[in-house]
């Protein structure tokens, strides 16, 4: 197993990723480290696999969220 390493690329797309959540009316304080998570899997080209695919809501444009 290899570890994804969070960088400036991931933290660009964290970035629009933050101004997709707040456009659909969420707040995303308390979304921060899923979106750190979520933004290294799109930069990386790999889904993000999940329990929680309500915390990926209004990502679906930029990130495949795959249910567990």
């Amino acid at each position: 197993m290899t570890a994804l390493p969070f960088t400036e690329e991931a933290a660009q797309v964290y970035g629009h990723l933050n101004a997709l959540v707040m456009a659909s009316g969420r707040n995303p304080r308390p979304r921060r480290t899923d979106l750190l998570i979520a933004s290294t899997a799109v930069v990386a080209g790999v889904p993000l696999y999940t329990r929680n695919v309500d915390d990926f809501k209004g990502l679906d444009s930029k990130l495949a969220v795959v249910a567990i």
